[in-house]
This record gives structure tokens, C-alpha cells and sequence, in this order.
């Protein structure tokens, strides 16, 4: 990536205005993804003033901002009081420590990655992304919109609610892209998600479905997510093999969430 200028902008009115002055004009996040790329950037747009690196707790909601890091995200005492704080320790799994604190919750939301391992667990419950100007949308509906949003990615809401949760990363080393990734939640409802398929993280509608209605087989759940999971090879692993580990972790995730 080369990019012909960088302003650090002090309000949302200049960021918006300079990412819609020109196609070639990016928002900066923290850069890791982008600078591996070949784009030939005009104008990179840095967020690091508008103070958006803080995690809130809003009473319904935790507010996470979209310049929080993933390092700070993963060592967040908010963070790690949700859900057994299965969000953080799949943070934790994320490449290295030096890595996590360059890394932002924003850009790694926003890029749709679907090697993603915070993506598919947050996606495991009610989450909402906060847009500049104007615009709210769940992260499901985020995830199966085609392109990009054309706003500015301010805020990541999650909804708290007493919650198991269940995650696993499956790699070859502990530096390497996942081969898949499980996560499931119970609440009032079950959530099943499986990603780098290697697509982006998909929720399992009929598996959901089932148990929702009462299903207690939890084999059978697994044999019913196989069949909707839609998966593909890349050069790690073969699509078979990624169903065979999704039939196998989402048993034990189920077995889990129910202990």
C-alpha cells in the first residue's frame, strides 16, 4: 500500500467529509491489513482524537469503541465479566500480544476478514455497529450486506444477557490464520456460529432452529449443521475436512453451554 498523505482529523464531520471527498481516501484503523494490500491510497484518515479507545459499561449494553485495540479488548475487566469472558480469551488467540495491541476492534469488524476469530464470536450474541453519520445495523445484517458501509464505524455494542458461551479456534500453530472456528451461546435462545470456512462467519439458522424449538439431541444438531454449513477449501484444508471439525466442536460447544 502507498497512501500520498495522512491527516489525523479532529472532529466526525472532517473524517466523513474527507472519506467522501474521494474513492481512493481510507480510513486508517490500525493499518495491519491495510498495509498488506496493493491500493494506491490518496488520503489516509486517522480516528486516534475522535475518543474512540474506551470500553463502557452502559448498563444494557457494553460500548466498545472502534479504535479500542484487540489487546485491550482481550484484558478488558468489562470484557471479561460477559459470558464467562469467552470474548476475551478468543481475542487472546489472536496471532501475538505485539500484534493485539496494533490490531483495532473497528477495522477488524468492518474488513468482513473471514479468518476472523472476533467476528465469529461476536457474532454469537446481540451485537450492534454504530455508524457515522447516521446509521445502525446488527452485525448479522453488517455480515450478509454486500460491500462495505459507506459510513464511519464508531461504536460495537454488545448486549449483555446471562449467557454460556462456548468458543474454539482450530490452527495449526499458534501464529496461524484458524482453520475453523466454532462459537455458541445460550441465553433465552441458542446462537451457532462457525467461521473461516474459509468465508466470513455465518450464523446456523436450521441448527439454531432446532434447538430453539425444544431439540435436545445435541448429535443430531451437529448432523443438521453439517448439512446448512456451506464451506470451501483454501490452501490449509479441504471443505470436507472443515465439516468433519464443525460436526465435532459444535457437539462438544453444545455439551458445554449445557454443563
Amino acid at each position: 500500500m502507498k497512501a500520498n498523505s495522512f491527516v489525523s482529523v479532529g472532529s466526525w464531520q472532517e473524517a466523513y467529509k474527507l472519506l467522501k471527498a474521494s474513492p481512493k481516501n481510507k480510513i486508517l484503523g490500525g493499518g495491519l491489513w491495510l498495509k498488506k494490500g496493493n491500493a494506491q491510497v490518496d488520503t489516509l484518515i486517522d480516528l486516534s482524537r475522535l475518543n474512540l479507545n474506551k470500553i463502557e459499561d452502559k448498563g444494557s449494553f457494553i460500548e466498545v469503541g472502534s479504535m479500542v485495540s484487540q489487546r485491550e479488548l482481550e484484558t478488558s475487566s468489562i470484557i471479561k465479566g460477559f459470558a464467562g469472558g469467552v470474548i476475551s480469551k478468543a481475542v487472546s488467540k489472536i496471532m501475538g500480544p505485539s500484534f493485539r495491541n496494533v490490531a483495532t476492534i473497528g477495522g477488524s469488524i468492518y474488513g468482513k476478514y473471514g479468518f476472523s476469530d472476533l467476528i465469529t464470536v461476536l457474532l454469537a450474541f446481540d451485537v450492534e455497529l454504530q455508524f457515522y453519520p447516521s446509521k445502525t445495523m446488527s452485525l448479522d445484517e453488517y455480515l450478509k450486506t454486500p460491500g462495505f458501509y459507506d459510513g464511519i464505524l464508531t461504536h460495537v455494542r454488545i448486549k449483555k444477557e446471562d449467557a454460556k458461551a462456548f468458543f474454539k479456534k482450530v490452527c495449526i500453530t499458534a501464529l496461524d490464520y484458524p482453520i475453523l472456528n466454532v462459537a455458541i451461546s445460550k441465553a433465552k435462545t441458542y446462537k451457532v456460529v462457525v467461521g473461516s470456512r474459509p468465508l466470513v462467519a455465518t450464523t446456523l439458522d436450521k441448527t439454531m432452529e432446532y434447538l430453539n424449538n425444544g431439540g435436545a439431541d445435541f448429535k443430531k444438531a451437529a448432523e443438521i449443521a453439517v448439512e446448512e454449513l456451506k464451506v470451501g477449501d483454501s490452501m490449509a484444508t479441504k471443505g470436507e475436512y472443515r465439516k468433519q471439525l464443525a460436526k465435532v466442536y459444535i457437539e462438544r460447544g453444545l455439551e458445554e453451554v449445557n454443563k
